[in-house]
């Protein structure tokens, strides 16, 4: 399976709020973040279009957006990942969506996402592939996305946690709503 590394870069001047991106604020379908707890915090969108080209064997779709959210209503060290895919475009720019978030408020900078290909077993922020500095007995589920907090010097999020946060996933293409969350601490 091909890994697709994410280059992050904090979001300056004007630019489509649509773009594949971490933090800061998401653009939704309509009523999406009515159907989310007041404990989501918003992770990372992801325009799956920007990803076509890179994902070789086709794992995830190519149109339409992939959510990621961290349901916080166990505090900052059990995190529930939320994850929804949306077949279309989205309309509604959704300004301080982590404001309402116990822990979370400070997480209203955009951060834009540049993709490209990367080794299966790569450090960093990645989709797909493998686990980096996997030591725990063999999954049957995928990778979807490997957060490396240390990854980007711009983005202070968990900044003080040394480890990876791993999204596993079934693999099914369009159903994303067993995806499993483990936080690996160094």
């Amino acid at each position: 399976m091909s890994a697709i590394k994410l280059k992050i870069k904090k979001a300056e001047g004007e630019y489509d709020v649509g773009l594949s991106k971490m933090l800061g604020n998401p653009v939704l379908p309509e009523g999406m973040d009515e159907s989310l707890p007041s404990t989501a915090m918003f992770l990372m969108q992801i325009r799956l279009k920007d990803i076509k080209d890179l994902d070789e064997e086709n794992v995830l779709p190519h149109h339409g957006y992939l959510y990621f959210f961290l349901d916080t209503e166990n505090g900052p060290y059990s995190l529930t990942p939320i994850v929804i895919y949306y077949d279309g475009e989205p309309t509604h720019h959704i300004d301080g969506f982590n404001d309402i978030v116990d822990g979370f408020e400070q997480y209203n900078q955009d951060y834009l996402i540049e993709f490209e290909r990367c080794d299966n077993d790569s450090d960093g922020n990645k989709l797909l592939g493998h686990p980096s500095d996997w030591q725990y007995q063999e999954t049957n589920d995928s990778l979807l996305f490997q957060l490396d907090p240390l990854d980007s010097e711009e983005m202070d999020l968990f900044s003080t946690f040394d480890g990876f946060l791993y999204f596993f996933f079934e693999g099914n293409k369009v159903d994303f709503s067993k995806v499993k969350l483990v936080e690996d601490i160094s």
